[in-house]
């Protein structure tokens, strides 16, 4: 496939840009298929004192949650991007700015300002449009909003990505939708949009470089979008007398972190093992949070369950977390011995975190592939005395930040579905990715070119191995919007080639309390017997 030369202008209102931005750009600049030819400088809007207030507010309430709670890197914090271009800046209602457009042959405009009311020239004469962030399902091209009504009003998610403005369709069409879960903390839900955005641009100009024609790629991507944009945009009602209210809005976070502070004193969570039966795990899905509590340890906890059969005995690898040594390690035991409560023997440990004991079978050899996120590793481990001994074969993907990978062999070829953490102040549920090889010991893993395949926190994370059923591929998912471990899905896979991946939610099971259950993450079944996690909830005060 032929790549296209992007030549690009940038529009800022200022040299100092907040540092995921300048994160962004510096991926840009490392491209060879992208030249930065010039930055214009539009001049910065003037804002309204009381929006002026409650934004600087929100911003101390952020910077002190960081340092008194949980550190993240502010995305936020202001960086002089002057190094980063040769050409200097031109202002953008200068004659020399329109002379300096068309002498550099621009193809792409990238607006990093909230000016919305740009040149006319700009849009009429770039092939790729207009390039703007929106921050919220209101379209705000303000940074200011990122996170901001979603944490303090209790949303479980925000809607952020990219619009583009252009001379071929007459109202602005979406080249990214995605919806980023809020966290624990106002901080958190506003570094983890701003970093998960960076990647955004950058993933976008490597797709447009392979098309020569600007209104296909806005084409494509738009059609692409589409879905998302009903469901997460269309679908949302606002109402600007209670979300952009500074009493709302403080209220709602004093509400927030007393409710955060009321659960950490009174009640006490831990992940524990479920068992049902249904004739497969499509039957019934809704309802997997009615089943009954198989293993509950003493300390610590158990999750990501892995149910395999060998020589007609039911064997159960998950994750066991240890209080002790704050990692998980993994281990196995035969399911009749754990019904009967005999504590399960460790297979495999390292003085990092374990856990999500990915185990299948090859040609009549027990592969096994941990969450080994911590060693940044994703390792392909083959065993050699079932269930307990496994030797270290190679590492599949190196240098990544890599959580649940799921392997499945499909249409000749090796597939990993596997989430991906593009920064440490992003969270690891939100971004799904794909590659595949013609072997399972491959050297070279292919990237797929519509990765991420799925960028929303209540979907993208795999919770278990697919399965075929009545000739459909399922791949079971995570919902962590508004919490980690949330809930589950079940995604019909319909469209599945080196070129396109896509899938429907067919089914979704949320406890939401029931059955004195909070949350669950993970699903394996073998035969009519299915196995799932879930985070069992009680009051501190009641016995265990």
């Amino acid at each position: 496939m032929n790549t296209h030369l992007l030549n690009i202008a940038l529009i800022v209102e200022d040299i100092h840009l907040p540092a995921w931005q300048v994160h962004m750009l510096r991926q840009l600049n490392a491209q060879s298929y992208i030249n930065i030819k010039l930055v214009l400088l539009v001049d910065k809007p003037r804002q309204w004192i009381f929006d002026k207030a409650k934004f600087n507010f929100f911003r101390r309430i952020r910077y002190f949650e960081s340092k008194l709670l949980e550190t993240t890197h502010p995305a936020d914090e202001k960086i002089n991007i002057s190094s980063l271009f040769d050409g200097g800046f031109v202002k953008l209602n200068s004659e020399l700015a329109k002379d300096k457009y068309f002498s550099e042959t621009i193809n792409l405009v990238i607006n990093l300002s909230t000016e919305a009311k740009l040149p006319e020239f700009l849009v009429k004469s770039t092939s790729y449009g207009v390039w703007n962030y929106f921050y919220n399902s209101h379209l705000e091209r303000s940074v200011n909003w990122a996170g901001l009504q979603e944490f303090n009003l209790n949303r479980e998610g925000i809607v952020s990505g990219v619009l583009v403005e252009s001379t071929y369709f007459k109202s602005a069409r979406y080249l990214w939708v995605s919806y980023s879960s809020k966290q624990c903390l106002l901080s958190k839900t506003h570094d983890n949009l701003l970093w998960k955005m960076a990647e955004f641009i950058p993933i976008l100009c490597q797709q447009a470089s392979n098309f020569s024609n600007g209104k296909k790629f806005i084409q494509d991507r738009h059609l692409k979008n589409l879905i998302d944009k009903i469901i997460y945009i269309d679908s949302t009602c606002y109402c600007s007398l209670i979300t952009e209210n500074f009493l709302a809005l403080t209220i709602g976070f004093l509400a927030a972190h007393l409710k955060r502070l009321a659960v950490k004193l009174t009640l006490h969570k831990q992940w524990v093992l479920l068992k049902s039966e249904a004739s497969s795990p499509v039957e019934a899905f809704a309802d997997h949070h009615q089943s009954k509590i198989l293993y509950k340890p003493q300390q610590g906890f158990a999750a990501d369950p892995f149910l395999v059969e060998e020589q007609g005995e039911q064997y159960l690898f998950f994750e066991e977390y240890v209080e002790a040594t704050g990692r998980g390690r993994l281990v196995c035991a035969k399911l009749t011995d754990l019904e009967k409560n005999i504590q399960p023997q460790v297979v495999l440990e390292k003085d990092y975190h374990l856990s999500y004991p990915f185990v299948f079978k090859n040609e009549d050899t027990w592969y096994l592939v941990p969450e080994s996120a911590e060693n940044r590793t994703v390792d392909l481990y083959r065993c050699t005395h079932f269930p307990e001994r496994w030797e270290f074969v190679k590492t599949l993907l190196n240098d990544v930040d890599a959580y649940d990978a799921t392997l499945y062999p499909y249409a000749g070829r090796w597939w990993i579905f596997v989430n991906l953490r593009p920064h440490f102040s992003t969270s690891p549920n939100e971004l799904l990715y794909l590659f595949s090889a013609d072997n399972l010991l491959a050297e070279d893993w292919l990237p797929h070119p519509a990765n991420p395949i799925i960028n929303h926190a209540d979907k993208a994370r795999p919770a278990g191995a697919l399965f075929e059923s009545e000739g459909v591929i399922y791949r079971p998912s995570q919902n962590c919007a508004g919490s980690y471990g949330r809930g589950l899905n079940l995604n019909a896979i319909i469209e599945w080639n080196e070129h396109s991946y896509k899938e429907k939610t067919v089914a979704v099971c949320i406890p939401n309390g029931k059955s004195s259950l909070t949350g669950m993450h993970s699903l394996s079944s073998s035969d009519s017997t299915i196995i799932s996690d879930g985070i069992y909830t009680r009051k501190r005060w009641q016995k265990a």
